[in-house]
């Protein structure tokens, strides 16, 4: 994890290769990733457009090059700060909307 500073929220964080990533039973099937969530506790978190409003269920852990690997659109994802959200349109962009969670 590459750690920068960002003057309104604390220190920042790019997901790198090797970062360990929860990811939804629906990315982890194949739909592809449009919101990453950073969590309070700094664990990277993958969701698909179609994930119900209160996701529920199981995660599955992977290498985020794996997330990598079958979407290259992912390098795009912007440096996070704790509990903050990454948001895009569709897979196939590479504008990302950050929030805080």
């Amino acid at each position: 994890m590459t750690v920068e500073s960002h003057e309104d929220c604390g220190p920042v964080y790019s997901l790198s290769p090797d970062e360990p990533v929860f990811v939804s039973k629906r990315v982890h099937r194949g739909q592809p990733v449009v919101s990453v969530c950073l969590d309070e506790d700094g664990d990277w978190q993958a969701f698909s457009a179609t994930e119900p409003r209160w996701w529920k269920g199981s995660p599955r852990l992977v290498h985020a090059a794996h997330l990598l690997e079958s979407d290259p659109s992912l390098a795009s994802l912007p440096a996070l700060a704790l509990n903050h959200w990454a948001t895009r349109e569709d897979a196939s962009s590479t504008t990302w909307q950050v929030f805080r969670g």
